[in-house]
């Protein structure tokens, strides 16, 4: 981190002087062009006033018409050193003297001739002034310059100015990088290092120090309120670290009541269970001895009735013991292949006297391309026979229940609809929790533990199948539940047919 720190130092004094160098570059330009201008304006100026100097004696020449004068005038023009070429004409044209000299050639001159242009031309018209008449036109004098040669001095004088510019430039870029270094760089360099420091788990344990000379500036108001934003997080860290430890406490102890309590109900229900077998056991000898029979009807039904009430709390034990086991992730399910209409019919004629004694019409509808089930056995009939006792026992007299099975996809979809009172719509995402039952008045009508759906519903996941229940109150209910089918390869099945 230290030596990234750094790369970014030297990255940064590097593009500070190279755009204090670009910066002073260009105004020493600009004042180059300026001194450019104003370097032309004096060389126009200088020339007019030559010219206008000579002007009396080139208009003496002309209106003379004295050429050897003509000639000693031009020949004074081309002592000033920048007139290269000058000549002297009369009003008709006609010249009287012509001067010139070579242009001097040099390495620079086609720079010169692009700044300042190849010579500078101008022309003077010569006048003769007669007492109390008008002037009158006698001819002109034409000056050309070298513009080089007035370059070459400026050119020197650019030269000059751009080396100073170029060494002031870089001592001023050195200057401020080493200034931005001092007052800038080296307290971040500082504080990026105290940052390095910081600890993840703790980060009140190690604050950011102040640089020194910055307590009351822009770097020691950001390192204050960076220290007040870690000791905030210190503390918001510990204390979500405390509540985690409670939390973490509490669900120990959930999870220990939990697993207390279904061992108490496994170890209840098999207690409970024994003494229910022998009393179911016993009232079957007294419900069928001859003796018992003889001895008059009352005995056989007290006999019917603890037999009836025997098998009605053993059941309920089994279904609390299932729950309890797969609340604890002990429930197995071992699953085989299953024929659908063997399964649906078992269940029906098992449920069939409870149909005839509340006369509702029980049926079976299986699709003919239904395939077989891969399921365990007793769990696909303990869904069954619950859904279907839920399905008797809230259908009135006259109703009708159907147990339908057709296949979808990879899965069988089995399928119990009643056309009893039905499920109150708020009340259906509530169908399959522990305990729940109905409306109090429902309750004592139907009775009931609210065990019967949930355990369908733990059973049904066990085999990751899929549970539905659509309902209308007063029209009836219907419960989709849909489970794996086997798969069978279609050659082998052929190959035994």
């Amino acid at each position: 981190m230290a030596r990234l720190f750094d790369r970014l130092s030297f990255r940064q004094a590097r593009n500070t002087v190279i755009v204090a160098i670009l910066l002073g570059t260009f105004v020493s330009a600009l004042d180059l062009i300026d001194d450019a201008r104003r370097e032309r304006e004096v060389q126009r100026r200088t020339l007019e006033e030559v010219t206008q100097i000579i002007a009396e004696a080139a208009a003496k020449a002309a209106y003379d018409l004295d050429s050897s004068l003509a000639s000693d005038v031009l020949k004074g023009l081309l002592s000033y050193q920048p007139i290269y070429q000058a000549r002297i004409q009369d009003e008709f044209g006609a010249r009287l003297a012509v001067r010139e000299r070579p242009l001097m050639e040099t390495r620079l001159r086609l720079f010169s001739e692009w700044l300042f242009g190849k010579s500078l031309d101008i022309t003077v018209p010569l006048y003769y002034e007669p007492v109390n008449r008008p002037r009158l036109e006698i001819g002109k004098l034409y000056v050309a310059v070298d513009s080089h040669i007035v370059a070459t001095a400026f050119l020197d004088r650019a030269r000059s100015t751009l080396i100073s510019g170029l060494f002031r430039n870089l001592a001023l870029g050195l200057l401020l990088t080493a200034m931005f270094h001092f007052m800038v760089t080296k307290p971040i360099l500082a504080i990026s290092k105290d940052f390095t420091r910081i600890d993840a788990q703790s980060p009140g344990s190690h604050l950011v120090e102040v640089p020194p000379g910055h307590d009351s500036d822009e770097l020691g108001l950001l390192v204050a309120r960076t220290n007040q934003f870690l000791k905030a997080f210190d503390a918001a860290l510990r204390e979500r670290a405390r509540y985690a430890d409670e939390l973490r406490g509490a669900l120990i102890r959930a999870e220990e009541g939990s697993r207390a309590k279904s061992q108490f109900l496994s170890t209840m229900s098999h207690e409970l269970r024994t003494p229910l077998n022998a009393i179911i056991g016993f009232s079957e000898l007294i419900r069928d001895d001859p003796a018992s029979v003889a001895k008059g009807a009352p005995l056989g039904d007290y006999a019917r009735e603890i037999h009836g009430s025997g098998n009605q709390l053993l059941q309920i034990i089994n279904d609390l013991l299932d729950l309890t086991e797969i609340d604890a992730g002990r429930h197995a399910i071992n699953p085989e292949i299953l024929d659908v209409r063997h399964m649906l019919e078992a269940c029906a004629r098992q449920v069939s006297s409870t149909a005839r004694e509340r006369k509702l019409s029980l049926s079976i509808a299986i699709d003919a391309g239904c395939p077989a089930l891969k399921a365990d056995p007793r769990a696909v009939r303990q869904i069954l026979l619950n859904v279907l006792s839920n399905a008797l026992k809230f259908t009135p007299a006259g109703g009708t229940v159907t147990v339908s099975a057709a296949p979808l996809g990879d899965r069988v979809v089995l399928t119990v609809a009643d056309s009893g009172i039905g499920i109150d719509p708020a009340n259906l995402t509530r169908v399959c929790e522990p305990f729940w039952q109905a409306e109090p008045v429902l309750s004592r009508r139907y009775g009931g533990t609210g065990l019967g759906m949930p355990l369908v519903q733990a059973l049904v996941d066990l085999h990751d199948g899929t549970l539905r229940i659509v309902s209308v109150v007063g029209e009836g209910t219907t419960v989709t539940i849909e489970l794996p089918a086997a798969i069978i390869d279609r050659s082998v099945k052929a190959a035994q047919a």
